[in-house]
């Protein structure tokens, strides 16, 4: 579907003395693509999950074959299907998070989104949507040509992300604080990992909940209202009350230490002055740049054995696959039909995850004052939301009040 950009709206509840009781963005002009899974053969899921999305087609790819691996009961992949699949989702990660640098550095954007689509070319996905992954691993290694391509240009590269980000911090305005968790990916020593094996949160007063493995994933997180635009998730643990929480590059920066050196020194700086989320998706750039580089001294690109072989899918069985994307969480969750078909499929989206968030956002600025101010929540914590691409100021936001004067 087309979603206009300029049609967004936002819904304002009024307490009987006028001020904001509440703000939420609507998000029912952007409809759940669950739907187009749901009794599919699951031999067709693979090719229809790669264009789910326009903006994340790497993400969803990603999630879904996971999710469909996890129905398969696939083990450990091959190292070369590991490796290349990483090169594929961080490219992705800069392809993505590049073009918010165009208003401050126009030439360094562009630098490293070629950058990002070369990585992405490399790991055998040179379209806009990816065709790299299948189940049980990665059609091809990277060729040698490929890689020496990349590596001529990481140190430019490298230098422009690192720039990018000390300007951001430069310019960056302390947020407001975030009463929920946050929760993200991480690798199996408690490190963000946008291609992580387990979740964890941590809740606004630093407490760590245990990492949790995919399969805990329905004993982990629960809608409020199942199937719908505005879902509004929660931590099962903490309650639909207390158990909200956001996702995305300022939740990957609270979860952990970043384990590339220079990204890790910008997270420590970030993290002392709570720091933006455009700020944080700077820092993500430069971390996703470090990983393209130790990548690149990883024989395994080059293997031969690229995928293990996957029987078939369990009827009955359940499967979740997620990554962290360039916005955040996302998860593909499947359930397998006796008929080789998807009995259902549920596919929870960053945009969702983060809209409680979105709604604190809009409700300060509301109750400070109309303006910018929404449009900036919105950018900070809505960027996969269509209305954040239009120009500064141009946004166009629609305010439907309600309970004024009750």
């Amino acid at each position: 579907e087309i979603v206009d950009p300029f049609g967004a709206s936002v819904s304002v509840t009024r307490a009987p003395d006028g001020s904001v009781r509440e703000a939420r963005f609507d998000l029912t002009g952007l409809p759940r693509v669950d739907g187009l899974l749901a009794g599919q053969p699951v031999g067709d899921v693979p090719r229809m999950v790669e264009r789910l999305c326009g903006i994340c087609p790497s993400a969803h790819h990603l999630a879904g074959v996971r999710a469909l691996e996890a129905l398969a009961g696939v083990g450990m992949l091959p190292p070369t299907a590991r490796a290349v699949r990483r090169l594929l989702h961080f490219g992705s990660a800069l392809e993505t998070h590049a073009p918010r640098l165009l208003a401050t550095d126009r030439d360094g954007a562009l630098t490293l989104k070629r950058f990002g689509k070369a990585a992405m070319a490399a790991a055998g996905s040179p379209g806009h949507f990816p065709v790299t992954a299948v189940p049980g691993g990665v059609l091809r290694p990277v060729l040698p040509s490929d890689l020496d391509g990349l590596a001529g240009q990481v140190r430019q590269v490298l230098a422009v992300a690192v720039r990018a980000a000390e300007r951001q911090l430069e310019a960056d305005v302390p947020q407001p604080a975030w009463l929920g968790a946050d929760v993200a990916l991480v690798d199996a020593c408690g490190h963000p990992d946008l291609l992580g094996t387990h979740l964890v949160a941590v809740t606004a007063d630093g407490e760590t909940r245990t990492a949790v493995a995919p399969d805990e994933w329905d004993a982990t997180v629960a809608e409020q209202s199942p199937g719908a635009a505005a879902p509004r998730p929660y931590l099962v643990a903490l309650g639909p009350a207390s158990g909200r929480y956001r996702v995305g590059p300022t939740a990957q920066l609270r979860v952990g230490a970043l384990t590339t050196p220079v990204a890790h020194s910008l997270q420590q700086a970030w993290l002392a002055t709570a720091g933006s989320a455009a700020a944080a998706r700077a820092i993500i750039t430069v971390h996703a740049v470090e990983a393209v580089v130790g990548l690149l001294e990883d024989s395994s690109l080059l293997g031969d054995e690229v995928a293990t072989p996957v029987g078939g899918y369990r009827p009955g069985a359940v499967g979740v696959g997620w990554v962290d994307g360039p916005r955040g969480l996302l998860v593909h969750r499947y359930a397998a039909g006796s008929d080789g078909r998807l009995a259902s499929a549920q596919i929870l989206t960053p945009t969702a995850q983060n809209e409680p968030w979105l709604a604190a956002l809009l409700t300060r600025a509301l109750a400070e004052g109309t303006g910018p101010g929404m449009e900036a929540a919105v950018r900070e914590a809505g960027e996969c939301l269509p209305c954040s691409s239009a120009p500064e100021g141009a946004m166009g936001l629609q305010v439907r009040e309600s309970g004024e004067g009750n």
